[in-house]
């Protein structure tokens, strides 16, 4: 016999010696599965929404999707809030509910309007409204559907479903009379008003007039849930649409464009010109995040920063912002000069937007402008920065990122998010994508594999497909430094289609660089194949401005000298040097290479000069892949204490990084130099009698004894085959071996287990 009782009543078995099987809901994997199967293809938001009402609860699961009508699940029309519970909850706990009596379900009614409960104060102001006190709860609280003790919340997240769907439409607009007069005189309106207009024929004036209240002091959540009330029992067409709009902007400023996009949708159809101007602004920005094509965008967000009145709040600054970022991802410099435009015709444009649009405009030829204005926000003396918004916070802070000033737009983009509280997210998605890309470039590679799988969680339970696709972009450079091969492949893959798909030669040349950094480091080519060389990128692009050295060192290695010193004169023509530390130590780093490629005299000044200006630099990888060279490079010339210092350096820093490929490289060249290194963190020794590999060779060598051929090797490493044939015929005898046969026997006994 098998009995089941609920965990929040008292428990008949007590004292029974029966074994006890405790039964949680389904987790976020089976709960989606199980939706699959009910209603398929249900879009990540809807499915979302579900999931999270429902807490792993199967009939809820079932109910509350059944319930919604088939637009609300095809996500052309918003979700209802609450959600309706549908029949198979109604029947098994419908009748629990309409037995309570009618001041309880009047309090459940009106705690079903709020997303987080109520506290007792304002509980108890509004149930006062309703001519009832705090102990109309005793009952519901008696029967497990409600629980707290400074905040009233239901005990399920699917209860407020159930406590709307059964209250009478007399006990709903009770509730929604009462929740419009605790709003308004938590603002300091008038109550009575309030509920004078609840009288009116117009069923959504009072939630137009609290939604005016809650936008006035920036409480966008609230006013987004009023202005969507308002509608939804509005009577005259032209004033729901209206209202719809108005609610649409509360959407974006929340960071919820899927519902933004779905209620500007029930928007559509007025000629207001108004109207015409929200909803086209709505659908701009919040396609931008939801539905990302390259042209298409451009032409929406352009044609949404039109002058006049807009409804509810005016997201067209983030607009322009978007529209910005747009053209780096494209690498066009229209779309910036657009937003620069409309900038520039308004009475008082932000000046945080105008240093981040500049930002991505031009950020060589317009430094010294982007840096006044950073340093007129951000400055030590400037007490405007406690007073900027999270917006233009993260403004700041992704023009700080764009002239490669690393420790600045980490401070503005912590500040962001710390600032960005619930009832303002516009700027949650790129503000979180910017600090991962931080993380990247600081070294700080272990959390950037902590914390982008759960954000890439969200940005498909929210639809936020650019955003999801930026994280993946960075968490493939992660990959690719480290030489994690197989987990790169997927990520590469992913981040190709899409820069091929939506046209983002950003994110193509991410892919691009990720690529070469795995044929480089040896690991097995992700995707299959060999890579096409490095292509350069406009010096404006963040990642072609990083990947500036492998830029020239990738010439080099194919033997594209004149190409190679294109890219030194135009980085000297734009003054990258200067441009900051980070590309102060790249232009050195790469004119060291040339001229060590050349056998010049003057190369080892060059690689000093490097190593100087690796001091100030930022990003730790890059200084690591400098000293392996420099090192390198003084061991060709005999020079060995310079070259064991070098290498150490760069051994121990590849090793915090767990950059696995560069460190064996590096562990390799200590070899060479008659230092060996038994495994991680041990204490090196000098072992003359070793055979010497240089880095190359091994990568040769550990290829070949896996089996490929001399040309499969030189398709990987861009050399020729009898390159490769060159260095095995050199390696053999100080291996001591005659045949590729003997080469893993060999590997093993140099130490090498990879």
């Amino acid at each position: 016999m098998l009995a089941a009782t609920a965990v929040d009543v008292r428990d008949p078995f007590d004292g029974c010696e029966i074994t006890e099987v405790s039964l949680t809901g389904l987790d976020q994997h089976r709960a989606g599965r199980l939706l699959a199967d009910r209603h398929p293809g249900l879009p990540a938001v809807v499915r979302a929404a579900v999931t999270s009402a429902a807490q792993g609860n199967p009939l809820a699961l079932l109910s509350l999707s059944d319930a919604l009508t088939p637009a609300q699940r095809d996500g052309g029309t918003p979700l209802p809030d609450p959600l309706p519970a549908g029949p198979l909850l109604d029947g098994r706990l419908g009748g629990l509910f309409r037995s309570l009596p009618r001041p309880t379900r009047d309090l459940l009614a009106l705690l079903a309007l709020t997303e987080a409960g109520m506290s007792t104060v304002d509980l108890a102001h509004a149930a006062a409204r309703l001519g009832t006190g705090l102990d109309a709860l005793d009952p519901a609280e008696k029967a497990g559907l409600v629980r707290g003790d400074r905040t009233v919340r239901f005990t399920r997240r699917f209860l407020p479903a159930l406590a709307y769907s059964t209250a009478s439409p007399a006990a709903r607009r009770r509730a929604h009379t009462a929740w419009t007069d605790l709003g308004l005189a938590r603002w300091g309106t008038s109550a009575g008003d309030g509920a004078h207009a609840a009288r009116g024929t117009d069923g959504g004036a009072p939630f137009d007039r609290l939604a005016r209240a809650a936008a006035a002091r920036g409480q966008w959540s609230a006013a987004l849930h009023a202005w969507q009330r308002a509608a939804d029992a509005g009577s005259d067409p032209a004033g729901r649409s209206r209202r719809y709009a108005a609610a649409a902007t509360m959407a974006l400023r929340c960071g919820r464009p899927n519902l933004a996009m779905a209620l500007s949708r029930q928007a559509q159809g007025g000629r207001e010109p108004a109207l015409t101007r929200t909803v086209s602004m709505v659908q701009a920005s919040a396609g931008f995040d939801t539905a990302f094509t390259a042209e298409t965008n451009r032409a929406s967000l352009s044609s949404a920063l039109t002058q006049g009145q807009v409804l509810g709040s005016d997201g067209r600054e983030w607009a322009a912002f978007q529209l910005a970022l747009l053209g780096s991802l494209t690498h066009r410099p229209e779309p910036a000069r657009q937003a620069l435009d409309w900038l520039s015709a308004r009475s008082a444009p932000s000046a945080a937007l105008r240093t981040a649009v500049l930002a991505h405009l031009d950020p060589v030829g317009r430094l010294s402008e982007i840096r006044s204005g950073l340093a007129e926000a951000a400055g030590p003396a400037a007490a405007g920065l406690a007073r900027s918004t999270a917006r233009e916070l993260t403004w700041l802070a992704d023009a700080a990122w764009r002239i490669d000033d690393i420790a600045l737009s980490e401070h503005l983009t912590a500040a962001a998010l710390r600032r960005g509280g619930p009832e303002d997210r516009t700027h949650l998605s790129h503000a979180s994508a910017l600090q991962v890309a931080l993380m990247v470039a600081a070294g700080r590679w272990s959390e950037v594999h902590t914390v982008v799988p759960a954000r890439l969680r969200e940005a498909e339970r929210e639809g936020l497909t650019r955003y999801g696709v930026s994280l993946k972009a960075q968490l493939l450079l992660v990959c690719a430094f480290q030489g994690r091969a197989e987990q790169a492949a997927e990520l590469l893959a992913d981040v190709r289609r899409w820069a091929r798909t939506y046209d983002s030669p950003h994110h193509g040349q991410i892919a691009s660089y990720a690529a070469y950094l795995l044929t480089e480091s040896g690991a097995a080519a992700a995707g299959g194949g060999s890579h096409p060389p490095l292509p350069p990128g406009p010096v404006s692009d963040v990642v072609a401005r990083y990947a500036y050295v492998d830029t020239v060192r990738a010439a080099l290695a194919r033997g594209r000298t004149t190409l190679a010193r294109a890219h030194a004169a135009r980085a000297s023509l734009h003054g990258l040097d200067g441009f900051s530390a980070d590309m102060r130590l790249a232009v050195r780093h790469g004119r060291a290479l040339l001229a060590a490629h050349d056998g010049r005299h003057d190369a080892g000044a060059l690689f000093r000069s490097a190593a100087e200006a690796a001091t100030a630099a930022s990003r730790p990888f890059a200084r690591g892949r400098l000293a392996l060279d420099h090192g390198i490079w003084l061991k060709r010339q005999r020079e060995m204490a310079g070259a064991r210092s070098q290498l150490r350096f760069a051994h121990d820093l590849f090793t915090r990084l767990g950059a696995a490929p560069w460190q064996e490289s590096a562990r390799a060249e200590l070899r060479a130099v008659g230092v060996s290194l038994a495994g991680p963190g041990a204490v090196p020794h000098v072992d003359p009698g070793r055979p010497a590999l240089t880095a190359q060779e091994l990568r040769i060598v550990r290829m070949a004894a896996r089996g490929l051929s001399n040309q499969e090797i030189a398709d990987q490493l861009a050399i020729s085959p009898r390159t490769v044939a060159s260095h095995l015929y050199k390696v053999f005898p100080r291996l001591g071996i005659s045949s590729r046969r003997e080469l893993d026997r060999a590997l093993q006994e140099l130490g090498d287990h990879t």
